[in-house]
């Protein structure tokens, strides 16, 4: 009967403990891939804050691109690890009969920490448009759908369930190396996150 009682207490708990430890931030995935770029995250985590480090590379071919991301998540509860890495695909650039840029990505990530995991599998396509200001600035409002299949799991009970999300924002170019991005994310989660993305001199984006 304790172990009935307790698998039943973890499985009521888990909601809870994934919203907990989710902690959902936007993907601030720009709507062009890149060369190379490092991006510095700081997005709400649920009860408290994330620091998050992304990594995107070019893979040879300029529609192709690999995102690593690796971060620390400060929640109510004990700090969760935060892992992932996805691939993006160039699906169209913008020109005058398709006025978009579009980005077609996915991968896998996970969050870890207080006895709860979380396994995100998420899909979505980043879609905006960049229109160039005075001087070198830029700003490319931009939306990000996707849908994700979520796996919690605490102890020996686990959930799947399945997410919907969106993230709303914008990049800003400060000149052909750095840029400051900020974006909401909206649906089965949400946050926000703001970020500096800096480019080595000499990279195209």
């Amino acid at each position: 009967m304790r172990k009935i009682s307790l698998a039943l207490a973890l499985a009521l708990a888990i909601p809870v403990a994934a919203e907990a430890q989710a902690g959902t931030y936007p993907a601030l995935q720009p709507t062009r891939v890149a060369e190379r770029e490092y991006n510095f995250v700081l997005a709400d985590y649920t009860g408290g804050s994330a620091l998050i480090v992304q990594w995107r590379e070019g893979l040879g071919d300029q529609r192709l691109q690999f995102t690593g991301e690796a971060g620390i998540g400060d929640g109510p509860g004990d700090a969760a690890i935060i892992l992932g890495g996805s691939m993006h695909l160039q699906l169209t650039k913008a020109t005058q009969d398709l006025p978009f840029d579009m980005v077609l990505g996915g991968g896998i990530g996970i969050t870890a920490g207080d006895g709860v995991s979380l396994l995100r599998i998420p899909v979505g396509v980043a879609i905006g448009h960049r229109f160039p200001l005075e001087g070198r600035y830029a700003i490319t409002p931009f939306v990000h759908p996707r849908i994700s299949i979520n796996r919690v799991s605490a102890g020996n009970v686990s959930n799947t369930e399945t997410d919907i999300d969106l993230d709303i924002g914008a990049n800003f170019e400060l000149n052909e190396q750095m840029q400051l991005r900020l974006a909401a994310a909206l649906g089965d989660g949400s946050g926000v996150g703001i970020s500096f993305a800096w480019t080595p001199r000499g990279l195209r984006r």
